[in-house]
């Protein structure tokens, strides 16, 4: 999981920690009480950044810098130290949702809280242009729905208006979906560009999705920069306005000022939430806060700080509370969202009124703008509430995937439905059901870990693991495998069609999903097909059986190897950027692609009991998994046996192991210390040493 497990300290300056909710790039954060027993977050930076100069020197600039500015609605900064042994950073507590959470919950708001939402993000950003910063990373994830009105928070990448693009601590800053088409382009950020994400800010409130939908980063920046929003669902009396907030010419987008008198003028505190917000949303925040006062209350109630239980309560306040801290100034005013309560203590407040309880938490860098996501954590809510409540097997496994990160691992069911595990602390994190109609049943990351994909009879899909939308590739096609680039732009795709002679292998852009590159095969039908490591090449096997390697950038043939058979599994592998890993009858065929032609087998000391089927490959400890499948019996089934191959020397190296193993299909982990298999029965998925395959967990 993302959090700390380490046990916080007691206190932090005059803070009484309370509990730790997390840790982000920079440091951990603590909710605390305050000598008057106020709550407050506290976030401590973490120590190897503590004595880098330049880093100290932007996190008290940073500070200098939000305490300028903590007018309007922001939150306040209450205290800070730059200079100690171990700086941090303590502000207001805003018990609340963000309006990104909030809208996931509840679904759209009317327009008359949406005006009012409006007049105050615009009554801020009035305040902070007037003061001479520039918000830069305005977006639902960055507004707080408080009883009184929202709260701007996250001034992280905020700059002041005479410094030059560049010249603080990030170079390209905002969030795709928000992000004006200048700053796409990296060019001046001034604030027009405030102004455009407030349009699409409104936009997702008023419809629930923002004007340029949702999708790879990079298919979204092309969204903004080069087509209309979408304002279906758009009020008619708000259409114009945010259509103009939307433009993509910076100089026709009105200022904040102007846009506070078009959406009604300066607006007050709100007496009460329901002042402002309909009964849905009101529900939704008395559950929160009813979480919150739960979490505090043992504190309260105690003179000094009851004793902590480590690793389970860390979990409980992290897992079940989905609290999310969001960074208000570069390196760290922040301000908390979502519940705190222990997962035993329930939303009841909320549910009383009709709301649902949510687990998820707002995230700190918005849901289609993450260089990296964390698959146990960045999980649409209707994926983690259809979880069961622990790794099990409500129906036959038929493969498993680790996540590119090691922490998660897929179990995709015979019923099409894919299971996700924190295999390591036994948590089951969330099941999703699979579109289309998937024979094989293989699914791949994507290396950044936000996405899913799978080859179906229909097409290529793939699936935000965040958000819960899928893309459809190739739509209509039959297509049998795909793989993702390792960096993450491109999806390869097998077409196996055999309807016509369009088949083959095929790459699409996943920034546009329009840039599609047919590889030139032997045959028009598609089988397996995979990257080399570095993703300089691509290899792929067709209906023929004949194995080709490409250079991945200019599609330039660079060997084959003819007549090979293919199994229903996948076929190929790279052990390195020159070695690619087939199969034939006699064992697994090792390629060298710097050679013209040839190859060698690999065959086990034993003689296998069958035809290769499979082959997975261990770059971490040289090794190669072989599975090999007999003739079938009279009752239809076969037997399976496996060899483990040493792929440098291709000495046999099979440990031996007393219980009976067997495989039917596994994966290694990323870090090449475990592997998961699923025995030939179907009974269970299998956590094994890598090396010895002596049994680690074993779910059932």
């Amino acid at each position: 999981m993302s959090s700390s497990l380490t046990e916080p300290p007691e206190r932090i300056g005059p803070y009484r920690i309370v509990a730790p909710l997390g840790s982000g790039g920079m440091g951990h954060v603590h909710l605390a009480l305050g000598t008057a027993d106020q709550p407050v977050a506290v976030k401590v930076v973490r120590p190897e950044f503590s004595y880098e100069p330049e880093f100290r020197e932007r996190f008290a600039r940073e500070v200098h810098r939000a305490r300028q500015v903590t007018g309007g609605d922001l939150p306040r900064i209450l205290d800070a130290d730059t200079i100690g042994a171990t700086p941090w950073l303590a502000t207001e507590f805003v018990p609340g949702p963000s309006l990104q959470e909030l809208v996931r919950r509840i679904g759209a708001l009317p327009e008359p809280a949406v005006r009012h939402l409006g007049r105050s993000i615009a009554q801020t950003l009035s305040y902070l242009h007037t003061t001479g910063v520039v918000h830069r990373d305005l977006k639902p994830g960055n507004v707080l729905i408080s009883p009184t009105g929202p709260k701007v928070i996250d001034l992280g990448i905020s700059r002041a208006m005479d410094e030059t693009p560049g010249s603080d601590s990030g170079e390209f800053a905002g969030t795709p979906g928000y992000m004006a088409p200048e700053t796409a382009r990296e060019q001046d950020s001034g604030p027009p560009v405030d102004m455009f994400a407030l349009g699409a800010v409104l936009v997702f409130a008023l419809t629930g999705r923002g004007p340029f939908g949702d999708g790879h980063p990079s298919a979204v920046i092309y969204r903004i920069s080069h087509q209309d929003p979408d304002l279906d669902g758009v009020p008619p009396s708000l259409r114009g306005f945010l259509a103009a907030c939307l433009d993509k010419d910076p100089a026709r987008r009105p200022t904040a000022a102007q846009a506070l008198q078009a959406l009604g003028g300066p607006v007050a505190p709100a007496a009460s939430a329901s002042a402002w917000l309909p009964q849905i949303a009101v529900a939704v925040l008395d559950g929160v806060e009813h979480d919150h006062r739960a979490a505090l209350r043992p504190f309260l109630e105690a003179p000094q700080p009851p004793h902590k239980s480590g690793k389970a309560r860390t979990l409980a306040l992290i897992g079940a509370a989905a609290t999310a801290l969001v960074l208000i100034a570069g390196a760290g005013v922040w301000a908390v969202t979502g519940s705190l309560a222990d997962g035993e203590e329930s939303t009841e407040a909320a549910e009383e009124n009709g709301a649902e309880s949510s687990d998820e938490g707002d995230t700190e860098t918005g849901v289609s703008g993450r260089e990296q996501c964390d698959p146990s954590v960045h999980l649409a809510p209707e994926y983690v509430e259809a979880a069961t409540p622990e790794p099990t097997l409500p129906s036959d496994p038929a493969s498993v995937r680790f996540s590119n990160d090691g922490t998660v691992l897929a179990v995709v069911l015979k019923s099409d439905v894919v299971h996700l595990w924190d295999w390591e602390n036994g948590v089951a994190l969330a099941a999703i059901r699979l579109a289309g109609t998937i024979p094989f049943r293989e699914i791949e990351f994507s290396p950044d870990g936000c996405f899913l994909a799978h080859g179906a009879k229909d097409g290529a899909y793939v699936y935000s693991l965040e958000t819960g939308e899928h893309t459809v590739h190739l739509e209509g096609r039959d297509v049998r495998s795909v793989a993702f680039s390792p960096d993450g732009t491109t999806l390869a795709m097998a077409d196996q069609t055999f309807l016509d002679s369009n088949g083959g292998i095929y790459t699409v852009d996943l920034a546009t999903g329009e840039d599609v590159t047919r590889f030139e095969t032997g045959s028009p039908h598609g089988h397996s097909v995979v990257y080399s490591p570095s993703g300089s090449q691509l290899a792929a096997q067709d209906g023929k059986g004949d194995v080709r390697v490409w250079d991945a950038a200019t599609g330039e043939e660079l060997r084959i190897a003819q007549n090979l058979p293919f199994p229903s599994w996948r076929a190929l592998d790279f052990f390195t950027d020159d070695v690619l890993v087939a199969l034939h009858d006699k064992g697994p065929l090792v390629i060298d692609v710097d050679l013209e032609e040839g190859g060698t087998y690999y065959e086990p000391d034993d003689e296998p009991p069958g035809d290769t089927i499979k082959v997975a490959i261990n770059r971490e400890h040289d090794l190669m998994y072989a599975l090999y499948m007999g003739e079938e019996d009279e009752d239809g089934g076969a037997f399976i046996g496996y060899r483990v191959l040493n792929i440098r020397t291709a000495e046999d190296v099979t440990p031996e192991v007393d219980d009976g193993l067997g495989f039917a299909l596994l994966d290694v982990h990323p870090d090449g210390d475990v592997i998961a298999n699923i025995p030939p029965d179907n009974s269970e998925v299998q956590i094994r040493d890598a090396v010895s395959l002596e049994p680690i967990e074993i779910f059932e």
